[in-house]
This record gives structure tokens, sequence and C-alpha cells, in this order.
């Protein structure tokens, strides 16, 4: 009983420090600890996972009665910390006569701060906040960072190495909504009970980090496409990423988008391709083959059936492009999940 209280003890140390600025209790789930905030100061939770030696992870989803302020310097010291915002905004703020930044919707930032140096976020009150924080130990995580993903790995861990010697830093960075679409896969798991779908959660954090990582190293080398596109104008483009989502049957076309959304063709395009990293046409084609997939799952339709709900009219294009993306026609897609 007294080794299982220590080690509960550790598991909740990641938590443990937070729980000085937002109080509740903290449960603990296989591996993945989660603080239920005390109903006197708001709703929500923060789950924490210790990935890997040096990198942890924080999940914050609340909705406060009051405005707070959260120390991130003493949750984990001497550590790279890489944002993204979900839902809502909130603030990071370094010494108190520093300018608070604000970060947005689907907005990603990057701080470090050495010991002595106070680094804090500020989330205002009745506001919806969902934000992950991934915490990079530079000691003992780069030393082993190796990602081969990634064509400039050693660039990268010396420009990250770079930042950590100085006292303070702050990026705010770019939207991007290839990280939500990582993220929102995660947020409402409250727990996997299987042991591969422990792995593939576990997997979708290193994907947000690599993610996280590439983009922050493009936009301080300059390789980043930039979007001349006005925030307002962006908005539009994820209004239109949610519409596309929710009724791909719809004969999607780029002028009748431009005509509902008011968008020129041209903003359009460089929209998706900033915000997507996809042409409209191939995100259509791609949310369309998702719903597809999601239907041979878990329904009994033939592939006929399927081809229409998805919106499209031809079974040979389909076909052709299912298999294309999946490597097996949608007929042995459907006899490997049976089997």
């Amino acid at each position: 009983m007294k080794d299982t209280q220590i080690t509960q003890q550790k598991k909740a140390t990641g938590l443990a420090l937070l729980d000085e600025s937002l109080t509740g209790t903290i449960t603990y789930i296989g591996d993945m600890s989660i603080l239920n905030i005390s109903d006197k100061i708001g709703k929500g939770h923060v789950r924490f996972y210790d990935l890997h030696e040096g990198l942890k992870v924080y999940d914050f989803d609340l909705k406060l009665l009051k405005d707070i302020e959260i120390p991130i310097d003493s949750i984990c010291s001497n550590t790279l910390h890489f944002f993204y915002c979900l839902e809502g905004t909130f603030s990071h703020q370094f010494e108190s006569i520093d300018t608070p930044v604000s970060i947005e919707q689907f907005q990603t930032a990057v701080a470090h701060s050495n010991d002595g140096f106070q680094s804090r976020i500020l989330i205002e009150k009745n506001k919806h906040l969902v934000v992950n924080i991934i915490f990079v130990n530079k000691k003992d995580y780069f030393e082993k960072f190796n990602d081969e993903s990634l064509e400039f790995g050693e660039k990268i861990k010396n420009l990250l190495n770079d930042i950590s010697k100085q006292q303070k830093y702050f990026h705010a960075g770019g939207f991007s909504l290839k990280i939500a679409e990582q993220l929102k896969l995660l947020i409402d798991i409250e727990h996997a009970n299987d042991v591969s779908e422990k792995l593939s959660q576990k997997g979708r954090y290193y994907i947000v980090l690599a993610k996280q990582i590439e983009q922050f190293y493009n936009e301080i080398n300059d390789t980043e496409n930039t979007s001349s596109l006005f925030k307002s104008e962006l908005e539009k483009i994820i209004e239109i990423g949610n519409f596309i989502n929710k009724q791909p049957e719809l004969p999607h076309a780029i002028r009748s988008l431009c005509v509902k959304f008011g968008l020129s063709p041209a903003k359009l395009q460089e929209g998706f391709k900033y915000m997507y990293k996809r042409t409209v046409s191939d995100y259509i084609r791609n949310v369309r083959l998702e719903k597809a997939v999601y239907l041979i799952k878990t329904t009994d339709f033939n592939i006929s059936e399927i081809v229409y709900s998805v919106g499209l009219t031809s079974r040979s294009y389909f076909c052709k492009i299912f298999k294309k993306k999946y490597e097996c026609s949608p007929k042995e897609f459907r006899k490997r999940q049976k089997s």
C-alpha cells in the first residue's frame, strides 16, 4: 500500500503544482492524471501526461469564474514551452512589467525562460479555453532528438538549443489546422482501455510536437508560406472548412463557396493552402474519403450507396481515389475491418 501511495504521489507531481492556482481534485486513469477543478472557480479539467523523459503534456479545458494566472515556470523549469490554442484565447506574460501577448484560436506559440524569470499564462473569466502545452526539457530530450520525418532535424535541434540559452524568449506563431486535427482526436478521449489505443493516443502527441517544431523552424527561417489574408478572412476559411466537413455530400464548388462566404476564388485557394496545406478540391476529396471510411466501418451500405452519400456520382472514380489513399479497394477495406 505504501509503495502504491508513493507511485501515485510521483504521478501527481505534474498536477500538484497546478493545484495552487487551480484548486480541485486529482484523479488517475492509467498513466494519465486529471485535475478536475472546483466548482467554486469554474468548470473543466486539466489532463497531464508524462510522455517521456524530458517531455510532458498538459491539456487545459476550462471555463473560469474569475481571471487566473498560471505560473508556467513553476510547473516545469528549464524547458521550452510549445503552446497551441484549440479554442478561445489566452495571453502569455513574462515579468509583470512586460506586455501580455495574446494567442488566438488555432495559433501556435513557443516560449522559454531561465530560472529566475517568471513565465505565466493569463486566462480570462467566462471564456471557454482549450489549450495544449508541451514542455520539452532541453537537457533530457534534445540530446536524443532525431526525428527522421524532419529533413532538417539537426538544424532544428541547434535552433532550439540556441533559444534555450537565452534568458527569456517568446514567439507568437502562425495558425495551423493540421495541429487542430490531431488534438481534436485527443480532446474527447477520457481513457483508452486497449494497449494499442493508448499507444496511438500518445503517438498523436508526438505528431503534434513534430508539427509544432517544424512550423516554428519554418517561420523563424522564413521558409513557411505566409498569407496576405486578414484575420477575418482566415476565420472564413475555417468556417468553410467546417461547412464542408459537416456536409461533404453537397455539390461543393469553388464558385458557390465564394458566393456563400464572400471570398474571391484567389483568396479561397490561398486560405486553404495556408490553413490546410491543401487546395480546395483536395480538401473536399479528402473529407469525402474520410466520411466514406466512417460509413464502411459503421454501416451496411453497399459501395454505390456510400459513393452517393459522400457526394460523388462515379463509382469508378471513387474506387480510384480510395485505392490511391488507402492502398486497397473499398471492398478490401471492408473485409479487413470485418476480419
